[in-house]
């Protein structure tokens, strides 16, 4: 769920126990030290007088920024959906670094900056960033923001579970409805380039166009066929370029199926009746009403447009 708040965790977690002479010329007298993380903290005695000290019961809030060596934001948990949290009743958590500082010397309300340096941030195999070179320290600022109780973060917890299935199923119907149009640019793409290029350059003047995007011309007007009836069709269908992928009429045998059930294709169901029993003709489809994305076999391939010539036989 909070991949995210995964990846912050190991950031602040892979911190070198060494530190570099670099990072020691840079020290300056308010600056501690711990674990080769040089931190210092920003809130004044009399602003902490009262605070409330962080325990290994404590669940804090923070808000984290991250900078480079030339001070250049890599982010921030102000930009991000979801707060970052930290449970200290679980000991892993407490075994991070900056947590322990935190344990040792913070306390709710405090501001702390903190140097880690970044060759311990890609010790490990990681891709370093070209805006994070070599020798360089990452500078966090951190301020602890509150303290939660058990009932609080609990309720906190399932809040942020809301809105992250509400942000989800959000997204989801953003994609489905921008597939959605991409389909149909794609369905018009292919009629605009039947009605404008192919049948322009093929010299096909009496096309046939019907309310789905069904492209036909009838060469034999056949007779009318009632939805249900088994009627036997030679074909071939070739794609756009011409290439044929079938063909009944090389192999002598017409196929048989019932009409306007679903077991061809939509495009035949839709253009087989505008035929007609004995009729002859040419169907242009586009790959909505054939075999869409999927295309078919190694012969059709995704969102192709199909023309068949067919006969319908008495």
């Amino acid at each position: 769920m909070f991949l995210y708040r995964f990846i912050l965790i190991i950031l602040i977690s892979c911190i070198s126990f060494s530190i570099n002479a670099q990072n020691n010329k840079d020290k300056n007298k308010h600056e501690k030290e711990f674990k080769g993380i040089r931190y210092q903290l920003q809130t004044t005695k009399k602003e902490r007088k009262k605070a409330l000290s962080i325990t290994d019961s404590s669940i804090v809030e923070l808000s984290m920024s991250i900078y480079n060596s030339t001070d250049s934001l890599l982010r921030s948990t102000k930009n991000e959906d979801f707060p970052l949290i930290l449970d200290l009743r679980d000991s892993t958590t407490r075994q991070i670094p900056i947590v322990e500082i935190m344990m040792n010397e913070g306390k709710i309300g405090d501001s702390l900056t903190l140097f880690i340096h970044s060759d311990s941030v890609f010790q490990n195999g990681q891709i370093r960033p070209i805006f994070i070179p070599k020798g360089s320290s990452l500078r966090h600022e951190i301020k602890i923001l509150t303290n939660y109780t058990a009932q609080q973060y609990a309720a906190k917890l399932e809040a942020m579970q809301q809105k992250y299935m509400e942000e989800m199923a959000k997204k989801q119907e953003e994609l489905q409805k921008q597939q959605k149009m991409d389909e149909k640019s794609k369905v018009q793409n292919q009629m605009d380039y039947l009605e404008n290029t192919y049948f322009v350059e093929k010299g096909i003047t009496n096309f046939q166009k019907t309310e789905s995007g069904l492209y036909y011309v009838i060469n034999q007007q056949g007779t009318p066929i009632q939805k249900g009836k088994t009627i036997k069709v030679h074909y071939e269908g070739t794609l756009l370029s011409g290439q044929k992928f079938d063909s009944s009429f090389d192999r002598n045998d017409p196929i048989e199926f019932p009409i306007g059930v679903g077991r061809v294709i939509q495009g035949w169901d839709e253009g087989i009746p505008l035929i007609g029993t004995g009729g002859k003709g040419t169907l242009y489809i586009p790959s909505h009403l054939a075999y869409g994305e999927r295309g078919a076999g190694s012969d059709i391939p995704p969102n192709a447009t199909l023309v068949f010539r067919v006969e319908v036989l008495d």
